[in-house]
């Protein structure tokens, strides 16, 4: 089962909780050519030196493609390009997103989990173009959680126990 959750959700906190039932499938060796130092991926996102690589998105959206009868849960941001690919290969997910009013808690989430200044810009100034994506977003099954809500909180939509 894939499950694409915006940033903040709690997609690594699920996956240390679960270790063996969900899998937290970082994008960034897949979208970045990253050197040793930058394997911190939560301070390091949305640094304006890193470079892309050229083979992004494909790369990432064939290896999750490659992991679809994983019986674990994969977590993958909402990369709204690979979800396309997704909805063209017929495999199911989950895109779960916060609602509007949540921008301050997730503003918080963001400064507590060590986020750059550049990300807060890009997530926050950004907030409602994102949300708008998600919102309009034609696959998938949509899971909107409220400002104090975590992915966990979703769990009787996609209970662990019956995964893994």
């Amino acid at each position: 089962m894939i499950v694409a959750a915006h940033a903040g959700t709690g997609k690594t906190y699920l996956a240390e909780m679960y270790p063996d039932k969900v899998i937290d499938f970082v994008c960034m060796p897949y979208k970045y050519l990253l050197s040793a130092d930058k394997k911190d991926h939560e301070v390091c996102k949305a640094e304006p030196n890193l470079i892309m690589r050229p083979e992004w998105p494909d790369n990432y959206a064939a290896e999750l493609i490659s992991m679809r009868d994983s019986e674990e849960i994969i977590l993958i941001p909402p990369v709204i390009p690979v979800l396309q690919m997704l909805n063209i290969e017929e495999i199911p997910y989950f895109l779960v997103y916060p609602q509007r009013e949540a921008k301050e808690a997730y503003l918080r989430r963001y400064i507590d989990r060590g986020n750059s200044e550049t990300f807060l810009d890009i997530f926050i100034q950004g907030w409602d173009l994102f949300l708008v994506g998600m919102e309009t977003h034609t696959g998938g099954q949509h899971i909107v959680l409220k400002p104090h809500e975590f992915l966990s909180d979703a769990l009787a939509v996609f209970p662990l126990d019956q995964h893994g």
